[in-house]
């Protein structure tokens, strides 16, 4: 079935996912995680969105792609990885059989991106492009069918699979 496919797809894309993306941080890490986050907004000036969109068509990705690639170079830094997931929310019914039900369809998807400090932003982002070009099309798999196949790291401490997440409107 076109689930179970792209669950096979998942399972190969996530396989060997460090388990947690550790940040520097001035305490540790709590036992339970209290889940009280915090949201970070940023508004990009007007010629900062051009210029964002002009990357894009250049390198044929999305503003979404470039903001990832940047996203993904920035957490790869600060935690001194070079395998860094995200997690991105997605909308979407995946099917026209769920057009007519009432109600927010949202997934999570996780977007991974082998940032090495060698390569350039563009090469960065030609890859990363790539890669969630192949996540949004397998997109349709609930991301606790994800989790439960992958079987990543569990702990109360941290989300399994991605701790950070990118939200681009």
């Amino acid at each position: 079935s076109v689930v179970s496919g792209q669950l096979s797809y998942w399972t190969e894309r996530l396989a060997g996912l460090p388990g947690l993306l550790e940040f520097p941080t001035d305490r540790p890490r709590p036992l339970v995680a209290s889940n009280r986050g915090a949201r970070v907004t940023v508004t990009l000036p007007a010629q900062t969105g051009m210029a964002l969109r002009a990357l894009a068509s250049e390198h044929r990705a999305t503003a979404f792609m470039v903001v990832h690639a940047a996203w993904a170079a920035v957490m790869g830094r600060v935690s001194n990885a070079v395998d860094v997931a995200i997690s991105t929310p997605v909308g979407g019914r995946g099917s026209a059989v769920l057009d007519p039900l009432v109600g927010m369809f949202v997934n999570t998807l996780v977007l991974r991106a082998s940032v090495d400090g060698g390569q350039s932003f563009a090469e960065l982002l030609d890859q990363v492009s790539a890669s969630d070009v192949e996540a949004f099309a397998h997109g349709d798999v609930p991301f606790e069918a994800v989790v439960d196949a992958v079987k990543p790291v569990r702990s109360e401490a941290f989300a399994p699979l991605a701790q950070v997440a990118l939200n681009f409107d």
